[in-house]
């Protein structure tokens, strides 16, 4: 009877020992699972702020509307602002300013003056087309391009400088421009070309300041706008 008792309460024994195992091995298994899924959850969330957005190549900014150029620069394409005397920035978006685009600022009527940014390498097509109340424009000395009738049709403009770099100056830049009094032109080599400083048979009432024995000096002389000379 003895016997029979203590096999019993052996074996009672080793049953709740093994229960006491099981239970704590599932207790371990538990929290590790937990964590892994945690883990995964966070790498999920990681993943999703940190995976990044698609972008188009124009945006804007309050004012400037810009598109973004193979080189990494940025061309304005647009002006929201009413302000009458403007400068426009060298950068927008820590992005450098290289070109006006083509009709940027057409038909503003609010623009008295304009002050372009250095770093500035080109203007447009129509870029300032009909600013009919524009009377001045301050043009860098990184400009190399004037496009066609960039300033055509601003009828309140009375003088401009184009800076030594500008070698290109487009057909009908000038077009419409019938306020005109004084332009320089300081690259000795660039050539007039259907500016738009002759209208019909008539030239403008305008005065050359360029240099002496110029391209544009000879032009003049043969087309009777009066010059003046330096250098």
């Amino acid at each position: 009877m003895k016997q029979f008792w203590k096999k019993t309460l052996w074996a009672a024994l080793l049953t709740a020992a093994f229960a006491l195992s099981a239970t704590g091995c599932g207790d371990d298994k538990q929290p590790a699972s937990s964590t892994a899924n945690s883990a995964s959850s966070a790498a999920q969330v990681a993943d999703s702020s940190t995976a990044p957005e698609e972008t188009d190549s124009s945006a804007e900014t309050n004012v400037f509307q810009y598109e973004m150029n193979d080189d990494g620069t940025v061309s304005i394409t647009g002006y929201q602002g009413m302000e009458a005397v403007l400068e426009v920035p060298s950068t927008v978006d820590n992005y450098v300013v290289s070109a006006i685009s083509n009709h940027a600022f057409e038909a503003n009527q609010n623009l008295t003056e304009v002050t372009l940014p250095e770093g500035l390498s080109e203007i447009g097509e129509s870029a300032f087309m009909d600013c009919g109340s524009l009377t001045t424009v301050q043009i860098p000395e990184t400009v190399a391009q004037i496009d066609r009738a960039a300033f055509a049709g601003c009828s309140a403009l009375t003088s401009i400088s184009l800076p030594e770099t500008v070698s290109t100056v487009m057909e009908e830049a000038f077009t419409g421009c019938t306020s005109l009094t004084d332009l320089t032109v300081a690259n000795a080599s660039l050539e007039y070309d259907r500016w738009g400083l002759v209208e019909g048979s008539e030239p403008l009432g305008v005065t050359i300041t360029c240099p002496s024995g110029s391209a544009i000096e000879t032009w003049a002389a043969a087309n009777g706008i009066s010059t003046k000379t330096f250098g």
